[in-house]
């Protein structure tokens, strides 16, 4: 079986274009649904004040999907061409530094949101009814907000080396892991809210094990090694 990187570089443009496409818009669609899960299971199993406080949070989770994307879109775009000019080393370099990177903005926006809670829940509405609601979902979301970064970003990175099935296969474990968590901590340990969110971080969790088992299986066309941890200002993306 060819390399994935040498497949890019010699199939047919439509039949790549449907290897690619489809697994990323399965990927995606499902992926989708862990905002809308999340509410479906707090508003029978909590109630209506806490769907109201799961729409404050939910963009705050957003800001966290959107700088995870934007350092992962990137870097796969450096890494797909780096793989493409055979310079490998670059490629390390670039994904190594994209989690470095994911783990210090994520690090960074976690501890804002820890510290400023309360009055940033009340800049995006949070009401007093609503207010604990919402800040026991965000608060467990950010705590975990490493590995639903990290999880995020590298998913673009495998998508970027040409394995889109392991990328879609990265959301479908998250997602389907989530929805079989929530009821559970929601109906059966009956933690409302909290449940809810533990069981999305968990679920990245385990996506961000499955990205590392890939990573370093031998698989990936990526050797992300300690050394490409290393900041590299000079690398041209």
């Amino acid at each position: 079986m060819k390399k994935l990187t040498t497949r890019l570089g010699e199939q047919k443009i439509s039949k790549l274009l449907l290897n690619l496409s489809v697994p990323a818009t399965i990927g995606m669609m499902v992926n989708a649904l862990y905002n809308l899960v999340d509410t479906i299971f707090v508003g029978r199993g909590v109630g209506a004040l806490a769907i109201g406080g799961l729409t404050i949070a939910f963009p705050i989770q957003m800001v966290l999907m959107a700088f995870a994307q934007m350092i992962g879109i990137g870097s796969a775009s450096a890494i797909s061409r780096s793989l493409g000019a055979k310079d490998i080393e670059k490629a390390d370099y670039v994904a190594g530094n994209s989690f470095l990177l994911i783990v210090i903005l994520s690090s960074i926006i976690a501890a804002i949101g820890l510290t400023f809670t309360e009055p940033m829940l009340r800049l995006f509405g949070a009401t007093d009814t609503i207010l604990p609601y919402a800040k026991d979902y965000i608060t467990i979301i950010l705590w975990g907000s490493v590995f639903f970064s990290f999880a995020m970003s590298s998913n673009n990175l495998i998508r970027a080396e040409g394995n889109a099935k392991v990328a879609m296969a990265t959301m479908l474990i998250g997602a389907i892991l989530n929805i079989i968590l929530d009821p559970i901590f929601i109906f059966v340990f009956k933690m409302g809210v909290k449940g809810a969110a533990l069981a999305t971080v968990i679920s990245k969790f385990v996506s961000f094990l499955y990205v590392l088992t890939y990573l370093y299986s031998g698989k990936s066309s990526l050797k992300v090694k300690l050394h490409h941890l290393k900041p590299k200002m000079h690398i041209k993306i």
